[in-house]
């Protein structure tokens, strides 16, 4: 009786072991929306966005990022398109004034998203997520995750939603949750203080005075220039032409992830399948061995414990069946590798440049050259030339570091 009962565990373990593949059904996923104001925002009220360009997280170690699965060239370009795609989420909200992914922090907007790649992948988004104001108050830090909406993979459906546009909507409503906490009066001083400090920035020697810090560090203000101040007038113009460019560099942010669009979205959809075939072969590669390597041990023991013939045979018959499903294990690992060696190839084949620009200041043709953060840092030099020129006065840069040190050293005042 225990011999045949070990016989069926046994049979039934190796008919297990050559069972098919696992199959996952995706339902689709309850759509989130950001929220949308129910009327028109007074301009007073508004507040400007800056989401600056995302931290695309890439190891510099290839190593590391082979182990992540990351690939660098895709990473930088999704680092960009996430930038946007949330930015055309607040921006179609209504409840907010101008917003703009810069490529750096600027003083110039009100509010401030920095984000950060925690992971990305066809099935997965993960983001880290810190909002300020230009008081240098945080709104809050947040890690969103989530899953992909697999009808944005399906051949013929509309491209007019990303796969995880749930999670953009979701940052959107946390921003807007602490937005409505504020009175009038927050709004109206953070709008002060990004305007000041803009323009401390340009001619600290001027506007300094009007700023303060408290004990945590956390700007006010402490006057208020008058409107007519023929020094401030200057300085609203030059933040205009500061809006301009910040306009030009959205324009072809937006081109970017418009032709971006297709090309990245087929990425993502092969991808999503690449990750769900590895995965699925992880599963059957582990499962297979797991039960070959049992049917082995308990055919070797059915063998040994029975004194007939076809109980013997019966043992033999797991063990070779064991070995068997451990070989096919060992199998399907060789197509994990091959499905994640196309994961590889198919980010590599994916690449994003930065063109240079071209301005105008004073009627004068300008080339802004190398990345998008380069360009706006040699902006802002323009800027500060600029105001130089229509006010006759000289901004004067801090000495540097090595410079201060050399100095303190000599006991210089």
């Amino acid at each position: 009786m225990k011999t045949r009962s070990t016989t069926c565990a046994l049979a039934a373990v190796v008919v297990i072991a050559f069972s098919g593949c696992m199959t996952h059904e995706t339902r689709p996923l309850p759509r989130i929306n950001a929220i949308q104001a129910a009327s028109e925002v007074p301009a007073d009220q508004l507040l400007d966005v800056a989401v600056l360009m995302f931290d695309d997280n890439v190891p510099k170690d290839e190593k590391q990022q082979e182990k992540l699965k990351i690939f660098p060239e895709v990473r930088k370009a999704e680092a960009r398109y996430f930038s946007m795609e949330l930015r055309n989420t607040l921006e179609g909200t209504g409840h907010w004034g101008q917003v703009r992914v810069v490529p750096r922090e600027s003083n110039a907007l009100d509010v401030q998203v920095n984000g950060k790649v925690l992971e990305s992948t066809g099935a997965e988004l993960k983001l880290a997520i810190t909002v300020s104001d230009a008081t240098r108050r945080t709104w809050f830090t947040k890690e969103y995750t989530a899953p992909a909406d697999t009808r944005s993979y399906k051949d013929g459906a509309s491209r007019a939603r990303d796969p995880f546009q749930n999670l953009y909507s979701e940052v959107a409503n946390d921003m807007l949750a602490y937005r409505q906490k504020l009175v009038a009066a927050d709004v109206e001083a953070v709008r002060n203080v990004s305007e000041l400090r803009f323009a401390n920035e340009l001619a600290p020697y001027a506007f300094k005075s009007y700023l303060g810090e408290d004990k945590k560090g956390l700007y006010h203000v402490t006057s208020l220039p008058a409107q007519e101040d023929p020094m401030l007038v200057r300085m609203d113009r030059i933040r205009e032409r500061d809006y301009a460019l910040l306009d030009t560099i959205n324009e072809h942010y937006s081109l970017f992830a418009d032709n971006m669009s297709e090309p990245y979205t087929n990425w993502r959809k092969y991808s999503y399948a690449e990750i769900e075939a590895r995965d699925d072969a992880n599963r059957q590669a582990l499962t297979r061995k797991l039960l070959g390597a049992a049917a082995i041990i308990g055919g070797l023991v059915a063998g040994t414990e029975s004194n007939t013939y076809v109980g013997q045979a019966v043992g033999t018959a797991a063990v070779f069946g064991g070995a068997y499903a451990i070989k096919s294990g060992f199998d399907k690992g060789s197509e994990v590798k091959m499905h994640s060696e196309s994961l590889k190839q198919l980010g590599e084949s994916f690449q994003s440049e930065i063109q240079p620009m071209v301005v105008e200041v004073d009627g004068k043709t300008l080339q802004l050259k190398g990345t998008a953060d380069e360009q706006f840092i040699e902006w802002r030099k323009l800027l500060k030339d600029l105001y130089e020129n229509e006010t006759g006065e000289v901004v004067s840069a801090p000495p540097p570091a090595a410079a201060v040190q050399a100095e303190k050293k000599t006991g210089g005042g």
